[in-house]
């Protein structure tokens, strides 16, 4: 039993390193392996968390800020000042000062008029050094202030209407970058199954070709066909011979470039499997352009461009020589040598700035920018008409070609068994004699074109699910939305 248990044992560690040597991928896991593993993934996330720390910041903004704020400004070296005598004469002297301030303050915008309100808290303290030292403290427990940087245009507003919805293009961005990583995946994929087939049929052909050879050779001593004959076969085994060296480097070459897309190791031992199961299922076009009008960033792009220039006219309109702020304090202040006194009794402040700026000769500058303005948002309503016309007919032309590159697969598997199952009778009837060598060439020719026409018919048939899936972001398979979610720091 215990030697039963051993060899068993070894036999396992025996088949491990060989189960791992090679690592059989199908379509959808590259696809997941890119999605989660390539560079262009890696690159969509950073997209997305730099737009996520954007929308932070923006939130941040509309919070109340609170700042500490410390300053000090000395004159070590001395600095000639003129002080009035009692006699009054002016006598210049030098002396050494310091100037410190400490100032806490809580500063909050205000998102429906523009300003900003804040309420400080200020202490200076100002020292003379050498024959007439002295100290004096200028306190102001507390001052409430507004500004009001114009009264005609209010950037927060702007900007909280605007600031969301780029926040929303970036996650819907996200999901669209994904599906182009997948599709891209999938681009990846079919380079490299095409490059496998190819080695695949080459070989086929060089095994086919060298035991067609034989045969000849030995019919050829028999004198049952010419030597013009035979000669043909052995050029026709050279070449394939030939095209299996190309075909096996392009094979080497497509998988390195699939396992740099991978970002797998350079000597990671891999095989690709051939798609077998189709989606069957037709995809309704209005379906398709009302996913696509849903889900898709471009829409939010064309709300946000519209936006942004009404924002632009809005910021002309106002910038355009014409001036009017407001700014409003109420503090209490006080100076006194002493800490504590400076802190006790002191005058109420109250101050009240209103600025108005009229341009009298400007040449038209204002009303030059402001039809500048105008004149930008007019073409960036035409650009958005435009795309928005593209975007359907991108949506629409997709959904036709998907529908009808099934069909065309269909035919192409078709094709391909046919042209299979000629080879093989031709193949026979050549061994008995009844055909010649052309014609057996002719069979394994198309036989080789059908089976490539399956491959790119499949290629394009899945090239197209992708990108009908990248260009509505939705699962017409599972019927639902297509959600990607990235770990928030």
């Amino acid at each position: 039993m215990l030697k039963k248990l051993i060899l068993s044992a070894v036999v396992a560690a025996a088949l491990i390193p060989a189960a791992r040597a090679q690592q059989s991928l199908h379509l959808k896991d590259v696809i997941s392996l890119a999605q989660r593993n390539s560079p262009s993934f890696y690159r969509a996330q950073s997209r997305a968390l730099n737009s996520l720390y954007a929308y932070r910041y923006f939130k941040s903004g509309q919070m109340p800020q609170l700042a500490l704020n410390f300053n000090n400004s000395s004159s070590l070296l001395g600095e000639t000042v003129e002080v009035l005598q009692p006699d009054g004469k002016i006598e210049y002297i030098r002396r050494k000062t310091s100037n410190t301030s400490l100032g806490l303050g809580l500063r909050q915008n205000v998102p429906w008029t523009g300003g900003s309100f804040s309420v400080r808290s200020d202490l200076s303290r100002f020292d003379v050094f050498g024959d007439l030292s002295s100290q004096n403290y200028l306190a102001t427990p507390f001052s409430i202030n507004y500004n009001q940087p114009s009264v005609v245009y209010n950037p927060f507003r702007w900007e909280r209407m605007i600031a969301p919805i780029m926040y929303d293009e970036s996650k819907r961005q996200y999901v669209e970058d994904l599906e182009v990583v997948g599709l891209d995946g999938a681009s990846y994929f079919f380079a490299a199954l095409n490059a496998q087939v190819q080695v695949k049929i080459y070989q086929q052909n060089v095994d086919n070709t060298d035991t067609l050879y034989k045969i000849s050779k030995g019919r050829f001593d028999l004198g049952k066909i010419a030597e013009n004959e035979l000669l043909q076969i052995e050029l026709s085994l050279l070449n394939a011979r030939n095209t299996l060296e190309q075909s096996t480097l392009q094979k080497e070459m497509a998988y390195q470039e699939l396992k740099r897309f991978l970002n797998m190791p350079k000597d990671a031992d891999i095989s690709l499997a051939m798609p077998d199961a189709v989606p069957q299922f037709e995809v309704p076009l209005d379906k398709a352009v009302a996913e696509a009008s849903s889900n898709r960033q471009s829409v939010l792009e064309f709300r946000r461009r519209r936006l942004e220039a009404n924002r632009d006219v809005a910021a002309a309109k106002a910038y355009s020589g014409y001036e009017f702020n407001l700014q409003a304090q109420l503090g209490q202040r006080n100076n006194d040598e002493k800490l504590r006194k400076a802190y006790s009794g002191g005058e109420v402040q109250q101050n009240l700035s209103v600025g108005v700026g009229i341009p009298i000769m400007d040449w038209g500058r204002a009303r030059n920018r402001v039809r500048q303005a105008k004149a930008n948002r007019d073409l960036i309503e035409i650009d958005v008409q435009q795309e928005e016309r593209k975007f359907e007919q991108e949506v629409y032309l997709q959904t036709q070609q998907f529908n009808i590159q099934k069909r065309v697969l269909s035919s192409a598997a078709k094709a391909d068994t046919i042209a299979r199952l000629r080879y093989e009778i031709t193949k026979q009837r050549y061994l008995i004699g009844k055909i010649s060598i052309t014609d057996l060439n002719l069979a394994q020719q198309e036989k080789d074109q059908a089976t490539q026409s399956y491959i790119t018919a499949l290629r394009s048939f899945w090239n197209n699910y992708y990108t009908l899936r990248r260009l509505t972001l939705f699962d017409f398979e599972k019927n639902e939305k297509i959600r990607y979610e990235y770990d928030e720091p």
